[in-house]
């Protein structure tokens, strides 16, 4: 009888260490596929000066076939990097983004301009701004219902000179 008890705690120990295995490894495979889907979103903003496309593709993107089309802007870059790398879109549609920034495909993009130095002016200088992008990692245990998208920013460097037709944020962080 006491080997019975001690083979059914060696047992559920195994099980408790399978459990916590599994959930780093789902962690990391998430959270790597966040990453690499913001340093690229970063990077494509940087290379087209802005983020490019956000009007004239905005609901069309999806029906676009052609890889040569949708590498002309950013927005269409970031669909097919979504779809190639295989991140989450669909779970983190219903995520909140901030104030001021738009939600596509479960990833966040607001841009910031320095307001000019006269005071009572709402223009926005466009010589200085940079974006701020936030994918989510989403992590969902279905068992116990339970969801948990942790996010992941990061900012691009000053963009002298902004080639996109996408608004400012009313705010600079």
């Amino acid at each position: 009888m006491r080997e019975s008890m001690g083979g059914a705690w060696l047992f559920g120990i195994v099980i408790v260490f399978i459990f916590l295995f599994a959930a780093f490894l789902t962690y990391s495979i998430n959270y790597t596929k966040a990453f690499n889907v913001k340093n690229e979103i970063i990077n494509y903003i940087e290379q087209y000066r802005g983020y490019t496309g956000y009007n004239t593709l905005h609901d069309s993107v999806e029906n676009i076939s052609d890889v040569n089309e949708l590498n002309k802007t950013v927005h269409g870059k970031l669909f097919y990097l979504i779809r190639s790398v295989g991140y989450n879109y669909e779970a983190n549609r219903t995520i909140k983004c901030e104030e001021g920034a738009i939600n596509q495909y479960g990833v966040c993009v607001v841009k910031f301009c320095p307001m000019p130095k006269t005071e009572g002016s709402t223009i926005h200088n466009t010589s200085n701004t940079y974006y701020k992008v936030t994918t989510y990692i989403d992590l969902q245990i279905p068992i116990i219902g339970l969801r948990v998208s942790i996010p992941i920013s990061g900012e691009t460097g000053s963009i002298y000179t902004d080639e996109s037709n996408y608004p400012c944020s009313d705010e600079v962080s």
